[in-house]
């Protein structure tokens, strides 16, 4: 029996988003401030969005989304479409990051 060798020629795929450099970032959306601070965690990143005057409100969801997509636009990117976003203590938070 004969064994050759293989060599797997590996795609290169899309390069991950670089991680915010240093602290959060300010997004404005429809005249209304949002911070958005997009961290490491053991399993991808996690993106924490919070309102530059006061706490967010569990309502404010889709608004936090929003402050989401327009820091990744910034970045020429999108939001993860898998990122569930839950409601913490007065911010959104947000599994995965920019894709």
């Amino acid at each position: 029996m004969s064994f050759g060798l293989m060599s797997a020629c590996v795609a290169s795929g899309p390069v991950p988003m670089p991680l915010a450099a240093s602290g959060p970032v300010a997004v404005s959306q429809n005249g209304v401030g949002y911070l958005v601070d997009l961290q490491p965690t053991p399993v991808g990143a996690q993106m924490t969005v919070s309102a530059e005057a006061g706490a967010m409100t569990m309502d404010q969801g889709l608004a936090a989304k929003r402050a989401a997509e327009a820091f990744c636009a910034g970045r020429a990117g999108r939001v993860e479409p898998r990122a569930l976003g839950r409601f913490i203590s007065g911010s959104w938070v947000f599994n995965g990051g920019c894709a």
